[in-house]
């Protein structure tokens, strides 16, 4: 299908939307599926972010009859605004059903989004945005105030590699210049197309069914190789995907303005630290069966290591909001300039480092308990010169160091590694990819050292931003920790009091803590004896 200047194949394929135009969207109101359960079980419903306060853009290709927007009057969108970018608009059905998985009130998971941006892509990727097509000297237009996440659950080419380069580094500097955060749908099948899912600085997204166009970003276009998609989501075609990925942005982003301790902090905001954030959360569906994996050297001297840091097929796993929460509520914690002699890094949280050409940052963790899965992640931008003919992007590994019994760092790799981890790899050192991923299976207790260097000689960049996420597990339950997050704060002073007077069921009472079946002043004040 031809829009313009730009060829557009819609990822849900012309034929499908034709023959059901009221095809339902991915179901994403079965939170079990992305966490969202485990979520509202742990703060309970009241308590959850659901993307309020964040606003949106949804670009869609045009359907045959030019339109791009949803049934606006539905009442699926009640309380929603929306603003027609592209000109006086009808209904597209696939716009309609991705915008129900986006913000729709009772499907999404971000119900809470009210202002929604509406763009058809062939103008938004020329004269409506990026102007792609134009003088080298013209920018893209500035992100609309306010709006942090656009969703694209379209795929296309123009027919050029140099014309589709130039997309690619518009979009990245847009997201650099104006930390918003583009989620991009890859391909259902064959063929692959390097629009929007070959951008360094978003997010793309296929399938948790694993049926999608998957493997390295295309020759010809900067980066070839690199891991595509990053994340997955549950549905049967990735246009209904990518927008469960992009609510579930949204949720982190309002938690990042909302949540005690991270509302004062604006790097916890920051796109690189929600990307992560979310990459590292996610689900390994089906590791220890061998089904994900990110190809680490199972034996001999390099075991351990991998320059692959995602799964080929569906990248770190599946969306999960309940872990990418626990992980940006975590906080940032600061990593050092050498390696720590003590802990500076609880079992769940972020940084956002600026390291230096040739240097490391060093995080220290004490892993209590056996860990059965231990996830690590690090992304950072790529940067462009100001007429988008060139692009940097900065060179960082990941690595995991045991402290032995004498506070030394020994390594974990090649056969070293066999006592204390079962699988996985404790060194990502991926040559093309903006992301680094440690997936360990089976870590033994003990001190860890995780140390980020960056090998890039970029001096015109002396300094280079980096958000690192991190989950392990818990240490043990705290009386008063009510939504298990290794901590008894506000939260859980929330749920406590949301709990307040008489059990419903007296066995599954959590707030209860001095099991009266009733929450009252003595469970207040056993919380408070726990705080911190």
């Amino acid at each position: 299908m031809f829009r313009g200047p730009i060829r557009f194949a819609l990822a849900v394929g012309l034929a499908a939307l034709c023959a059901s135009p009221l095809l339902a969207g991915a179901g994403t109101n079965d939170g079990a599926q992305v966490g969202l359960d485990d979520l509202i079980k742990r703060l309970g419903l009241e308590n959850i972010p659901t993307g309020a306060g964040v606003t949106v853009g949804q670009v869609e290709a045009t359907d045959p009859q030019g339109d791009y927007s949803p049934n606006q009057g539905f009442a699926e969108f009640d309380g929603k605004t929306f603003f027609e970018m592209s000109g006086a608009t009808g209904v597209s059905n696939h716009a309609h059903n991705v915008a129900r998985d986006f913000y729709g009130n009772t499907v999404s998971i971000a119900p809470g989004i009210s202002e929604i941006y509406l763009w058809h892509a062939s103008h938004w990727a020329t004269n409506g945005y990026l102007h792609a097509t134009g003088p080298s000297s013209t920018p893209p237009k500035p992100t609309p105030k306010g709006l942090s996440i656009f969703n694209h659950s379209w795929i296309g080419t123009f027919q050029s590699n140099s014309t589709d380069n130039n997309a690619l580094r518009r979009a990245d500097f847009a997201m650099t210049r104006d930390d918003v955060l583009m989620v991009a749908g890859v391909n259902n099948g064959n063929p692959n197309y390097p629009l929007l899912s070959h951008v360094y600085n978003g997010i793309s997204v296929g399938k948790t069914n694993r049926n999608h166009q998957s493997g390295g970003t295309l020759p010809g276009n900067d980066g070839p190789g690199r891991m595509k998609p990053e994340i997955v989501a549950p549905g049967n075609l990735t246009s209904w995907t990518t927008p469960v990925a992009a609510a579930a942005a949204a949720l982190m982003i309002e938690t990042a303005r909302t949540s005690p301790g991270l509302g004062d902090n604006p790097n916890a905001q920051r796109i690189e630290v929600i990307k992560a954030v979310l990459l590292a959360g996610a689900a390994h569906v089906d590791a220890h069966d061998g089904l994900w994996s990110n190809n680490p050297e199972t034996s001999g001297p390099n075991r351990g290591v991998t320059s692959q840091p995602i799964d080929d097929v569906v990248g770190v796993g599946t969306v999960n909001v309940n872990i990418s929460h626990l992980i940006l509520t975590g906080a940032e914690q600061d990593g050092s300039d050498a390696p720590p002699a003590t802990v500076n890094a609880q079992h769940r949280g972020w940084d956002l480092a600026a390291v230096g050409v040739g240097e490391s940052r060093f995080w220290r963790f004490d892993v209590a308990q056996p860990a059965e899965e231990i996830s690590i992640l690090v992304t950072w931008h790529r940067q462009t010169n100001g007429t988008f003919s060139a692009s940097f992007v900065a060179d960082f590994d990941l690595i995991l160091w045991r402290v032995d019994k004498d506070g030394q760092l020994a390594t974990l790799v090649g056969d070293a590694g066999l006592p204390y981890f079962a699988g996985g790899n404790v060194v990502s050192e991926s040559p093309v990819d903006n992301v680094e991923h440690l997936y360990i299976l089976d870590l033994q207790p003990g001190e860890y050292v995780l140390e980020l260097l960056r090998l890039d000689n970029l001096l015109a960049y002396p300094q280079w931003d980096a958000a690192v996420a991190w989950f392990m597990p818990a240490p043990a339950a705290i009386p008063g920790d009510l939504d298990g997050d290794g901590d008894v704060d506000i939260i859980d002073l929330l749920i406590l009091l949301s709990s307040w007077g008489p059990c419903a069921d007296c066995e599954n009472c959590p707030a209860d803590l001095d099991a009266d079946c009733t929450v009252g002043i003595l469970d207040l004040l056993a919380l408070l004896a726990n705080w911190g």
